[in-house]
């Protein structure tokens, strides 16, 4: 399958500078970049639906345990001036 797609002139001349210097075709460097963004995307939606079976099962701090935890956690550690 092939589809076309419709690039501002700006993306389209960094595309080609990077295709020049690096010696990979335009395509190549695109499709790489979507994969790259599909991957990110499929593991951020995993992580929000990770969190949300957690509350679903009750596994949450409230906010005071949460800070609290977060203080303590930072014991012996200096302080920033």
């Amino acid at each position: 399958m092939s589809n076309a797609i419709t690039l501002p002139q700006a993306m389209l001349k960094r595309l080609e500078k990077i295709s020049a210097v690096s010696r990979r075709t335009t395509g190549a460097i695109v499709k790489q970049a979507v994969a790259e963004k599909l991957d990110y995307e499929e593991w951020v939606i995993e992580q929000i639906d990770a969190g949300l079976a957690d509350v679903k099962a009750g596994r949450v701090l409230s906010d005071e345990a949460f800070w609290q935890q977060l203080g303590n956690s930072g014991r012996g550690r200096k302080k920033a001036a």
